[in-house]
């Protein structure tokens, strides 16, 4: 078969001899060579498919981007650009050509794609998984670090470095051999990389667990690598997750897992948590330098025929005498987890460029801890608030903080272990108030519990700025969840968990203006996201569903757009648009609710594109009051009344829709409504019957 790669296609299943997709209409011979035999994964932004070329049949795969959201692009052709420079048996090639962009049958936004080498095997995390999480000796983590070391060499003299090595991202090829994937958050170590970095304008990429303090901070140096990989090769030895309760302490942020693997060599354990130091500069300056000392260890295990006794005391430092090159001179640090914390610990970069981080890093201290039990720089977020400067991060350590936050100077907060174990409770007011010009909060729980009280409260207040809230849980037993509004409030909620508000989850309101990403907003009273009064949203991605009343409502000329999100099961419209409001509604899935999937009321305008409605309990379209909308492009399918249903003076245009199989038929329209329909497809409608009305 030969597979459609349009996302809205409904039959993407082809015969392999076809040209055009029989569905959609577009392409299916990719680039002129390219055929799509089957979907490999997907997840995030992307999808992966095993694709053939043609003349050859030899197989590859695509990756396809299917959010074209401008960082996104940005990262994706980044990847493109650094695979296409790298040449190793280790690293997927990419030829200078497999970068290219495609677009579907009557569709203006591009889908990118990259074709790259295939790789048989399996990602070292499924791996793990296929064998019940059964440790490797430490024969095979010398043997696989030495291999996955030298990848990363060829990686860094090319002056660039990975920042997101961890299992999932080491595949095991059918030979037996390691590659290393996934280059779409790799750097290239420039001067302007340095600047950029000293400016804070570096992303910050985090897998947890796997990420240092300093790529936290968007402060990421080749050394940083080094953590990752060898947090990776605990994994490999214990079978535990960084993360993991039993090898790591929260409290402490301290990892302890040579217990689990006693007769592990001491010098292999000693470099594996000199990999791992939190300070950079006591990690090994270079690759070169882990290969030298990985020579020693594997000459060692050759002529170890017993089993390697354990070592009673074994010393989480460096090992001095095998980092002579690059410590001969300095004393024995101390490691201490306060001592660490105080140290700006940049240095020993071991590439080019190193200079030009000593001068444009600021050599003050940048990182405050927060801990409730002692063990950091401050007791409360409050206090560590009050003396940070702009540009500070903050890290907060699991523990329960029954605080007020007032942000309101450009800082960041970030959660420094599980997200679950950090919390932030107030019964009295706001948990959180944003008011700085660029903040950034990440990785924290917050329960709003001032419900009991005559005056409410929202959890999370944003009133100004252009804060962001990034993998967050925030719940609240007063008014909404997150409350953001005034005109001067324009924050970016990313990948948070919002749910069971008492009042709402997301209220945008008083010309403001939001943007959400990937956010997953549900089982909230009243709606789950709504914005009114002359305010503006920008959703992508979300998740809206199984809220008490509307999901996503706009109101009271608001404006709006909300792209690639999936909108479901909510008591009233799944999308109520009202007021003179006038949204783009694009490619959203909108189904399953307990009314009309799409609600245009009270003089209403706004644009439902590239949308797929069914399953709801009414209508899949319900226009009426005056309301003008434009519905174009939709499969409206499925739905338990019509697909749509004017009344009321409703009007609008009804354009290029499949509007078959509901269960009453495709329109249902009364005698004052005046809809323009153009191109359609509909089955022969019943006999009307009137539909009853749904409630924004």
């Amino acid at each position: 078969m030969s597979l459609c790669i349009n996302t809205h296609c409904q039959k993407p299943q082809n015969l392999d001899d076809e040209l055009f997709c029989q569905s959609c209409g577009s392409e299916l011979l990719l680039q002129g060579r390219y055929r799509v035999i089957r979907q490999l994964g997907g997840g995030g932004f992307g999808l992966t498919f095993e694709i053939t070329e043609v003349r050859s049949q030899i197989p590859k795969v695509l990756k396809v981007l299917i959010n074209n959201q401008q960082k996104a692009v940005e990262l994706f052709q980044q990847e493109a650009q650094v695979l296409s420079q790298l040449d190793h048996p280790g690293i997927p090639k990419v030829e200078q050509d497999g970068y290219f962009t495609y677009f579907p049958r009557n569709s203006q936004n591009p889908i990118h794609c990259l074709v790259m080498e295939k790789i048989v095997g399996m990602d070292l995390q499924k791996w793990m998984e296929n064998r019940s999480l059964r440790p490797i000796d430490q024969t095979l983590a010398a043997q696989w670090l030495r291999e996955l070391v030298t990848i990363l060499h060829q990686v860094h003299i090319q002056n660039f470095f990975h920042r997101d090595i961890k299992p999932p991202n080491i595949m095991l090829r059918a030979t037996g051999e390691l590659a290393l994937i996934d280059f779409g958050t790799a750097r290239q170590v420039t001067q302007t990389y340095w600047l950029a970095q000293a400016q804070g304008q570096v992303t910050g990429i985090i897998s947890s667990g796997f990420t240092p303090a300093e790529q936290m901070n968007g402060q990421a140096i080749p050394q940083s690598d080094f953590f990752a990989l060898g947090r990776t090769l605990v994994y490999l030895l214990t079978g535990k997750q960084p993360t993991d309760s039993s090898i790591y302490n929260s409290y402490t942020d301290e990892i302890q897992w040579r217990n689990l693997v006693p007769n592990i060599s001491p010098q292999l354990a000693n470099l594996i948590d000199q990999m791992m130091a939190r300070v950079p500069n006591q990690r090994p300056a270079n690759t070169q330098a882990i290969l030298q000392q990985l020579a020693e260890i594997e000459k060692s295990l050759q002529r170890s025929s017993p089993p390697l006794r354990p070592n009673p005391n074994p010393d989480p430092r460096p090992n001095q005498n095998q980092n002579q090159n690059q410590n001969q001179n300095l004393p024995t640090p101390d490691l201490s987890r306060r001592r660490i914390i105080k140290i700006l610990g940049f240095g020993g970069l071991g590439l080019a460029g190193s200079a030009l981080l000593y001068i444009f890093i600021p050599k003050t201290k940048s990182t405050l801890v927060v801990s409730s039990i002692g063990s950091g720089d401050y007791k409360t977020i409050n206090e560590a608030i009050k003396n940070a400067q702009p540009g500070n991060t903050i890290l907060v350590r699991p523990g329960l903080y029954q605080e007020n936050l007032l942000v309101n100077k450009s800082i960041k907060i970030v959660g420094d272990g599980p997200r679950e174990k950090i919390v932030i409770e107030n019964t009295d007011s706001n948990c959180l108030i944003l008011k700085a010009e660029e903040a950034e909060i990440r990785g924290l729980t917050i329960n709003g519990l001032a419900g009991n009280k005559n005056k409410k409260f929202f959890a999370v207040d944003i009133t100004e700025g252009k804060s962001i809230l990034a993998d967050c849980e925030i719940t609240s037993n007063s008014l909404a969840c997150i409350g953001i509004y005034g005109k001067t409030a324009n924050p970016t909620i990313q990948q948070c968990q919002v749910h069971d508000g008492k009042s709402g989850g997301i209220y945008i309101y008083d010309r403001a203006q939001a943007t959400l990403e990937e956010c997953n907003v549900f089982n909230n009273a009243i709606m789950n996201v709504h914005i009114e009064d002359n305010s503006s949203a920008l959703l992508q991605r979300c998740k809206i569903h199984d809220g008490k009343e509307s999901g996503l409502v706009f109101r009271l000329n608001s404006q709006g757009t909300a792209e690639d999100c999936d909108i479901f099961g909510n008591g009233l419209a799944n999308v109520a648009i009202g007021e003179d409001s006038n949204p783009l509604i694009q490619r959203c899935q909108i189904h399953d609710g307990k009314k009309a999937g799409v609600l245009a009321y009270k003089k209403s305008k706004g644009t439902v594109d590239s949308c797929n409605i069914f399953s709801n309990a009414l209508s899949g379209v319900e226009i009426r009051e005056g309301s003008t909308p434009v519905i174009r492009n939709c499969n409206i399918n499925k739905n338990k009344y019509n697909a749509i249903y004017a009344y009321d003076q409703g009007g609008g245009t009804i354009e290029n829709n499949d509007l078959t199989g509901n269960v009453r038929g495709a329109f249902d329209v009364d005698k004052t409504a005046k809809l323009q329909t153009i191109g359609n497809k509909v089955d022969p409608a019943p006999t009307a019957t009137a539909s009853p009305t749904a409630t924004p």
